[in-house]
């Protein structure tokens, strides 16, 4: 697996160095992003690999457009390794408070990427995805989280009724999210331990999974639009979950 551009590079060498191979770089580069590149690779005696511009571009297939520009950076790192859901229910075991984020049969890795940034801004304790139907965390993902896939657990639950279950015998919540519902996001208190659930970007959540939520939650919109997009309901739920408890904490 790639790890692609400036920015998700250095974010990877200073978060999960052992996860990297090697680097390539771009001959020619020396701008101070580059430097601070090769001064952290020297120091977890990570090798970096220099190549002209024709041989770097051999490495990347031109005509996949989700590898992205690549600054003239490269990282060959180890595939992604997923958390245990087991793990974060440990973790989250002493708390009060605390957010998971089930994403169903999420597909795009461009979203994928987006709601685990958002997620990892809004102080999420963990990301489950299911394992069939979905994006995995692969270069693009990564890109597009900005290197957040490196400070959030992530679980790839290969059944997620099972997984669900987990978690409502640790104590969470389960709510789904749908228009098919009256009670909007801003009645609910969120105090606790609670589990999210967004759906698929055209499907939404699969009916048996609704079937095993403990209830249903809606964005307001306005009547001219349908629905959000998965990494803005994500943005929109996470962020006033967060913005109850920091007020609870004054």
């Amino acid at each position: 697996m790639f790890v692609i551009g400036r920015n998700p590079v250095n974010e990877a060498l200073k978060f999960n160095s052992r996860s990297i191979k090697k680097i390539v770089l771009l001959e020619g580069l020396s701008d101070s992003k580059i430097k601070e590149i090769i001064r952290i690779a020297d120091k977890n005696n990570i090798s970096i690999d220099l190549k002209s511009k024709k041989d770097f571009e051999k490495i990347l297939d031109k005509k996949d457009k989700s590898e992205g520009v690549s600054q003239g950076v490269i990282a060959e790192v180890t595939e992604y390794k997923y958390a245990d859901i087991d793990t974060i229910l440990e973790k989250v075991k002493p708390k009060n408070d605390a957010l998971l984020l089930i994403l169903d049969e999420i597909q795009d890795p461009h979203n994928l990427g987006a709601v685990i940034r958002t997620s990892t801004a809004a102080g999420t304790d963990g990301i489950i995805v299911t394992e069939k139907n979905s994006a995995k965390v692969n270069h693009t993902v990564v890109k597009t989280s900005a290197g957040a896939v490196n400070h959030i657990d992530i679980v790839q639950s290969k059944n997620i009724y099972k997984t669900i279950e987990a978690l409502k015998n640790a104590d969470f919540i389960v709510l789904g999210t749908s228009l098919n519902t009256k009670t909007s996001l801003y009645d609910m208190n969120f105090k606790g331990k609670y589990a999210i659930v967004l759906g698929n970007e055209g499907e939404g959540i699969r009916k048996n999974i609704l079937k095993l939520c403990d209830g249903l939650i809606k964005i307001p919109i306005a009547d001219k639009i349908e629905s959000l997009n998965v990494s803005v309901s994500a943005g929109v739920i996470l962020f006033e979950i967060l913005r109850q408890r920091l007020r609870k904490e004054k």
